[in-house]
C-alpha cells in the first residue's frame, strides 16, 4: 500500500493535491478543502489475507470552519457502479508479483482526472456549495461555510479541521 500511496502522491501533485495523512490527499481553498481518500477494500486490522490489493477512491469536501471531529466522505467513490461502471477502472493489483500495478496506478489517476476533478470543479464555488439542492454538504457544513464566507470563521475550528486532515497550519 505504501508504494501505491507514494506513486499516487507524485501523480496528484500536478493537480495541487498533497498527501497529508497516510491515505488522504488534500487541496486547500479559502473556505474548504477538496480531499481524496484511498481505501483498501477488504482490509481489516492485522495482516492482509492475500497479496491482492483492491482499492476504492472516495471524494469529499470539508468546510474549514466545521467543528465536527470526523471526515465526511460526502462525495462519490470509485465503487459507485451506477456512475462509473462504463469507465472500467481497474483499481487492483497483486502486491507480491506486481501484476497489473501500472494499470491500477494509471486508472487511479484516470479516475481523478476524468471523474474527481469535474466533480470538484462543480463544487468550487461557496455559493454552489451553500445554495444548490444537490450540494454534498449537509446543513451543519453549509452553516459553517456561511460563517466563513461572512468572515466569522473561528481560528480554533479551522485549526481543528486542518489537524483532522493532517495539515500543518
Amino acid at each position: 500500500m505504501e508504494r501505491i500511496s507514494r506513486d499516487f502522491t507524485q501523480d496528484l501533485a500536478g493537480l495541487g493535491f498533497a498527501r497529508t495523512r497516510s491515505k488522504f490527499w488534500t487541496r486547500r481553498f479559502e473556505h474548504h478543502l477538496d480531499f481524496i481518500h484511498l481505501f483498501r477494500s477488504g482490509s481489516s486490522y492485522g495482516a492482509p489475507y492475500n497479496a491482492s490489493v483492491s482499492l476504492r477512491v472516495h471524494l469529499g469536501i470539508a468546510v474549514l470552519d466545521d467543528d465536527r471531529d470526523a471526515t465526511m466522505l460526502n462525495g462519490p467513490n470509485s465503487g459507485d457502479l451506477n456512475l462509473f461502471s462504463a469507465d472500467r477502472f481497474h483499481l487492483r493489483f497483486n502486491a507480491s508479483s506486481g501484476s497489473t500495478y501500472e494499470r491500477c496506478r494509471e486508472d487511479l489517476l484516470r479516475f481523478v482526472v476524468q471523474r474527481a476533478e469535474p466533480w470538484f470543479v462543480a463544487w468550487r464555488s461557496p455559493q454552489s456549495l451553500r445554495e444548490r439542492e444537490d450540494s454534498p454538504l449537509d446543513a451543519i457544513a453549509r452553516q459553517a461555510l456561511q460563517r466563513g464566507v461572512d468572515g466569522n470563521a473561528a481560528s480554533e475550528r479551522v485549526t481543528r479541521t486542518l489537524k483532522l486532515f493532517g495539515i500543518k497550519n
